[in-house]
């Protein structure tokens, strides 16, 4: 199921309703697997992407981001739908939250609103890879592979960053980027924690996600026959469109 749909099934009913009813559904293996990857889950760690133009590696990102405890996916200046083709992210784009923005000024308001740190992956960077701050919510972003981070969102960036390549090739491919970055900031993250993860039992962003990952554990038929959601209202015509057919003059 759709976040979206879970989101309006959640606000029309209430979470407890639908914790009530469906968690009894969800076998007690499958709960501890959810309450294990939400300790491991990783809120200070976030990836966009800008302007993806391949849907096949965009969509890698999205598998990589959430095997690895990102807290989401970022895609700016493209449809979302770009990254969620299931042969690739097989399914992992229903575990995590990936939101999608016209353009990159309408995901600037949103990252800096969030406090997070933007440091964007360029190949002629100064800083490497394994010097990225540990002490701070951060988001890498990523260029497409023909073109790169834009201009505008380097200069957006607090922080530029390279991969270390040691052969002749001049650069890696958008996923590989990012799970090389994902894997070596979450390592590093992940040790400095001294813990899995950094969503913490009090934060209203773990009963959140545990909610949605009970529901998207159940048989989204009985889901939809337990908790349907209004049809949305038809749009009323409008009488007074059209020619006058009146005949009066």
């Amino acid at each position: 199921m759709k976040r979206r749909e879970i989101q309006a099934m959640i606000a029309h009913y209430g979470a407890d309703a639908l914790t009530e009813a469906l968690e009894p559904f969800v076998s007690e293996r499958r709960l501890a697997r959810i309450e294990a990857v939400l300790d491991a889950r990783l809120t200070s760690v976030e990836v966009a992407v800008e302007r993806p133009y391949d849907p096949h590696n965009a969509a890698a990102v999205v598998r990589s981001a959430e095997a690895l405890g990102a807290w989401g996916v970022h895609v700016i200046a493209a449809s979302e739908r770009i990254v969620r083709n299931r042969s690739t992210t097989a399914g992992t784009g229903e575990w995590l939250e990936v939101s999608s923005y016209g353009d990159l000024d309408a995901f600037l308001g949103s990252a800096r609103a969030r406090g997070m740190t933007l440091a964007g992956a360029c190949v002629d960077a100064t800083h490497m890879l394994d010097e990225l701050p540990l002490d701070r919510p951060i988001c890498l972003l990523f260029g497409n592979e023909h073109a790169g981070l834009s201009p505008a969102a380097q200069a957006a960036c607090e922080l530029r960053y390279r991969i270390p390549i040691h052969g002749f090739a001049e650069s890696y491919n958008l996923s590989v980027s990012a799970a090389l970055s994902l894997y070596s900031l979450t390592a590093r993250k992940r040790a400095a924690l001294g813990r899995a993860g950094d969503l913490d039992a009090s934060d209203p962003r773990r009963a959140g996600e545990r909610l949605r990952w009970i529901v998207q554990s159940v048989d989204p038929r009985h889901v939809r026959a337990r908790f349907p959601l209004p049809a949305p209202p038809r749009p009323t015509p409008d009488l007074g469109a059209g020619d006058d057919t009146t005949g009066v003059e």
